[in-house]
């Protein structure tokens, strides 16, 4: 026999697994960069084409409508602030790829709703979508104004793709206080999600096939990858929901905060 059971190995090769192991240690951590910086890449990507879309809708119904002047300047007030909005989004995703702090900024849920829907690339009616929303002007949340608008239009985005094929439905959204958080529930009647595969619709590698159609960044399975980053970093929670009727519900927890901006508040 070469080597007697029981014996110990000699030191040379504890000092070789040591080295295996700390190469290896350091390989994990490379790769789980480039997978953070790919995945964070496909994620502004997928942000920026629902932020630009309208502007180039804007911008090409304006130069069809050269003779007047004041829907052509309505245009570019409007692309002007949706190019300002793309800068800022961008900037906040990046800042919340790293931080770990949670924001501390208050911002009104009516202005958030509201600054969703006037960033979506086609009215709702024009799809034979009927559009009602509840929500108070006095409620306010821990939150970034830019990112909650842009996790609201993720989620009215889908909504109004589960519809599209019928051409016809309802989208609601509707806001109510519950204890020390504020419940935003988003609504759709559409195709809805199988029970057993809502617990997949977060995870960019298990919601969509983005091989199916890489051109179109709403099936990569992104938009809801990137509303639970932004939920997760403000102390908010999201979640999917299969409504007894037709469609789904995705529900969002978000601590709520008084009046005004910059205002403490409680944890989610």
């Amino acid at each position: 026999m070469s080597a007697i059971q029981g014996t110990p190995a000699p030191p040379d090769t504890f000092s070789n697994l040591s080295a295996l192991v700390q190469n290896l240690q350091e390989e994990l951590l490379a790769c789980q960069r480039l997978a953070l910086l790919g995945n964070m890449t496909a994620m502004i990507a997928h942000e920026y084409n629902n932020l630009l879309t309208p502007v180039a809708v804007r911008a090409e119904a304006a130069l069809l409508s050269p003779d007047d002047g004041e829907f052509v300047r309505r245009s570019l007030e409007q692309i002007r602030r949706q190019a300002r909005r793309a800068i800022v989004v961008s900037e906040r995703l990046l800042q919340l790829a790293h931080q770990r702090e949670r924001p501390t900024e208050s911002c009104s849920v009516a202005v958030a709703v509201r600054a969703a829907l006037e960033t979506m690339p086609r009215p709702l009616e024009k799809d034979g979508i009927a559009l009602h929303v509840s929500v108070p002007e006095d409620l306010w949340v821990a939150a970034r104004e830019e990112l909650l608008s842009q996790l609201l239009l993720n989620l009215l985005l889908n909504a109004r793709r589960a519809m599209e094929q019928q051409r016809t439905g309802t989208l609601s959204v509707q806001a109510t206080l519950s204890g020390e958080n504020v419940q935003i529930d988003v609504r759709d009647t559409g195709c809805g999600v199988a029970r057993d595969l809502l617990e997949n619709v977060f995870n960019p590698f298990l919601a969509a096939d983005p091989f199916e159609n890489s051109t179109d960044w709403q099936r990569v399975g992104l938009g809801l990858s990137v509303c639970r980053m932004i939920a997760h970093h403000h102390g908010a929670r999201i979640q999917g929901l299969a409504n007894e009727d037709r469609g789904c519900t995705f529900r969002l927890c978000w601590p709520a905060a008084a009046n005004g901006p910059n205002t403490p508040t409680a944890s989610c």
